[in-house]
């Protein structure tokens, strides 16, 4: 995984119990890349198969990132 800083504004979405990413790696690409880390609390695996349907909390996510990318 490459740990240069991305030249775009990014959020690591994490969940507390991710069998694929541990919290304290999630937070080492985040802080690598610039990004901000949020972490949802016990959510698993947040990935396609995760079934979250429409997922209002990442549409938010996605709005927050969108927002501040015009800012800059």
């Amino acid at each position: 995984m490459p740990l240069r800083r991305l030249p775009f504004r990014s959020i690591v979405v994490a969940s507390t119990n991710d069998p694929y990413l541990p919290v304290t790696r999630g937070r080492r690409f985040a802080e690598a890349w610039g990004a901000e880390h949020v972490l949802l609390g016990a959510r698993g695996h947040i990935g396609a198969l995760a079934n979250l349907g429409l997922w209002e909390e990442g549409l938010m996510l996605l709005d927050r990132l969108r927002q501040n990318s015009e800012v800059s």
